[in-house]
Formats: C-alpha cells, structure tokens, sequence
C-alpha cells in the first residue's frame, strides 16, 4: 500500500511539474537537463554539432562536459598547439637565420622566419647586417623537400587570399605583394613584381580590383566596387623565387648577394642568428589569428626539434612525444588551423592548455593569449578583461570554436574549449552565446 501511495505522489508531482509550465526541453528521460545541456538545446544549435568541456584545474575534474570526447574541426583553435610547439622549441628568441663567417665572407642560410622583411616587424637584424658588413654575403639555399606551398585540407579556391598565404624556407614581406594606385595604374611592392601587372581595364578613379593568376605571379587589375591591394606571391613557376627577390631588394640598395646551392654541412656548424623574441611573434599570431605567422612558427619549431624545415615530421614528432598522452590523440594537419582535416576533441584542448600553464608558467601563456575585449575578441567579454584569455576560430560555417582560461569572480580558474561544426547560422548569435554561458561561469563558480 505504502508502494502505491508513493508512486501516486510521485506521478502527481511530475503532473504538476509539467503543468507548471517548465519546457519539455528541461528534462531528459525524467530528469533535469543540467546548465550545458539546455544551452544544446538553443535554436541556434539544432542543426550543428556541439561540444563543451570545462575543467577545474584545482581538483583536476571536468564540473560539465558535452561531447567533450567527439571530435571536432577546431579551426584557429589548432594555433594553440603551434603555441605549445614554439613555447616548447624555440626559446626566448627566434633563430631566424643561420650565419657563419669567415675573414672575408658572411654566409647566411634561412630559417623559415616568417618577421624577415616582413612590414609587420620594424626590427629587421639580418638585413641590417647584411647592408652594413663589408664582408662578402652569401645566402646558402635550403632544400624546401619538407615544406608543402599549401597545406594538406586547405580550400584551394583560396590562393588568393592574404588569409592563405604560401609556406617558405625563405619568407620575405610576409610572402604578400602590396600594391598602390597611382594615377590609372597601380604600383607593386616589392617592385619586382612590377612587370607582372597588367592593366584590363582603366580604373578612372575607382577603387581597384588585383587578382593573380593561379599558377604564377601574374596580376591583373581593373576598376571595381570592392578595393583589394593585396595579393600573395606563388613559389609555384620559380622555386627559387625568394633568392632572386632577395638580391632584387639588396641590388636597390647597391648592395650585391651570392646565392650558392645547400652544402650539407651539419646543423651545428652554423650559429643561429635571432630576429625576434618568440613572445612577440607569437603574441600577434594568437591576438590577429595570422595564419601565416602560425605555419612558419611551427615549422621553425621542427627545425629546432630535428634539423629540419618540415612541417609534417614536427606534428608526427610532437603527436608520438610530448603530446602522446591526451585523452584523445589531435589529428593533425597544420599550424594554422585552414586544413579541413585537423580534428580534436574538447577535452584534449583542455588538457593542452593544462599542460601549457604547467610547462611554461601563467604569464609566458597569458602574454600571448587575447584577454576579454582583445584581438579577435574585441567587443567580447567587455568588462572581463582580466577573467578570460583564449583563442577563438572560424572556418566558414564549418567550424566556430573558442578554447582558454576562466578566471572567476570567486577566485577559481577553469580551462573551457567550446566546439560548433557545421552551424550553418549567424556566428555572431554563436559567439555572442558563449559569452553569456561563460560570463555566468566567471560570476557564479
């Protein structure tokens, strides 16, 4: 009798419960949903894939998680792993050529350095050097076997793009050609570019339209609605294309280069020569999402690693060392985050940035994090500057995701990777959620 008193008591409270007019979406199989499972359930996310993971890193224990163990395409989320790569390898500062000399002759050989010439960094030591020694300079050639144009998984259709931009043993002007109207033509820089341009149709005072061809450096412009100046340069018809550049740029200068074929001679009988500190260069790749900072970074983090300027064998290495005990292993492509085929799981970016603020301490990874309202972050999280630093991407409708630290207003950090594929919506209704979920965690937790 006391069995069936109980079972009416209890179907009559759910009776209420529902009448009461609590959703259907707030319970699951009798039970309530709990905080990340009613943010699934928003409109926003009914035709996309969702995960979410969130770690106490006092007890070391995820307080929520949804499908934090799938995997997803994580977009820019992959620079946080070139981050750990770099932080990792490449010390304080950027060996960002190899120099050896002699009593007459300075001998150069590139490093992959994405800052050289490039007008993002004032700083420029190598050429520096090379314009102020009276010695002999001879730039050595480095095999580029291990280094693909384009990554593995990227959009094609994209070569043009200054988001896209060619992988190099030796960048130069961050691998972009600028360019300038000037009366009813443009002008290119570097002006060795100049030949290539072609004019199609007369711009008469409208803005200017460049385009490339797909397969050299041939640029075409005509009038159009939407001004597009910059293009980047293909290696695809010259694959010694940076050198003769190189001695372009010094020849305006009056000053003359030797490039001489690769000696093979072992790495340690150069002495790195540094450009830049690693915080600097990657503080602008984490805060802009620059891809082509990320890719050359870590592939100058592989050459630390083993000797050489390959992209593939550094992910293999760093997927079989320090990084082969994630929950779940990164399917890894590139640097930057442009390859469809990158996939990771949620918890596993969790577990990375743990791993970060264990190796390299809070402030080498909070320098180079964007924090509330910063970077790719600007107009977010206003008001929470100092609670929220992490990386967001963007892949199309393919991916939009955002990994980092919570600082909150109780003094407890938790490290949060939020993952949506194939959302096929406004990204703003996506990013503008995160940060109502999250703002709430750093109030309440």
């Amino acid at each position: 009798m006391k069995s069936t008193s109980n079972s009416f008591l209890i179907t009559a409270f759910l009776a209420i419960l529902f009448g009461c007019g609590v959703k259907k979406t707030a319970v699951k199989e009798g039970l309530l949903l709990t905080e990340i499972e009613k943010f699934a359930q928003d409109s926003i996310f009914k035709h996309a894939h969702l995960g979410f993971a969130l770690l106490d890193e006092q007890t070391g224990k995820y307080i929520q998680e949804y499908n934090a163990d799938k995997y997803f395409i994580p977009a820019s989320n992959t620079k946080l792993f070139t981050t750990y790569a770099s932080l990792k390898y490449l010390g304080d500062s950027l060996p960002g050529f190899y120099q050896r000399e002699t009593k007459d002759t300075l001998y150069l050989k590139p490093n992959a350095d994405p800052t050289f010439l490039n007008k993002d960094f004032k700083e420029q030591k190598v050429l520096d050097k090379i314009l102020s020694t009276s010695k002999i300079v001879v730039i050595e050639k480095v095999p580029a076997t291990g280094i693909t144009r384009l990554g593995n998984g990227w959009a094609w259709s994209n070569y043009q793009s200054h988001e896209m931009v060619e992988r190099s043993v030796m960048p130069l002007y961050g691998n972009l050609v600028r360019f300038k109207v000037s009366g009813d033509t443009v002008i290119a820089s570097p002006k060795y570019f100049q030949k290539e341009v072609k004019m199609i149709a007369a711009i008469n005072g409208k803005k200017a339209m460049v385009n490339r061809f797909m397969d050299d450096n041939t640029f075409t412009v005509s009038a159009a609605n939407t001004e597009v100046l910059i293009r980047p340069f293909t290696h695809k018809a010259d694959s010694d294309l940076a050198y003769k550049l190189l001695q372009d740029t010094l020849s305006l200068r009056n000053k003359h280069i030797t490039i001489i074929e690769n000696q093979k001679r072992a790495i340690d009988f150069w002495k790195p020569f540094y450009t830049h500190k690693t915080e600097d260069v990657l503080r602008p790749m984490m805060h802009n999402s620059d891809n082509f900072l990320a890719e050359q970074l870590l592939i100058m983090a592989g050459s630390q690693m083993n000797g050489q300027l390959n992209e593939r064998l550094a992910i293999s290495e760093l997927n079989k060392g320090e990084l082969s005990k994630l929950s779940a292993p990164f399917i890894w492509y590139d640097g930057s985050g442009l390859s469809r085929y990158n996939n990771v799981t949620p918890r596993a970016l969790t577990e990375l940035l743990l791993k970060m603020k264990k190796e390299f301490g809070w402030q080498k990874v909070a320098a180079v994090l964007p924090s509330g309202n910063q970077g790719t972050l600007t107009g977010y999280y206003k008001g929470y500057e100092n609670n929220i630093y992490s990386k967001g991407g963007r892949l199309g409708s393919t991916s939009l995701s955002l990994t980092g630290y919570l600082l909150t207003k109780k003094g407890n950090s938790y490290l949060f990777s939020f993952q949506t594929n194939n959302h096929a919506g406004n990204p703003e209704l996506i990013r503008r959620a995160y940060e109502k979920y999250l703002t709430n965690i750093i109030e309440q937790q």
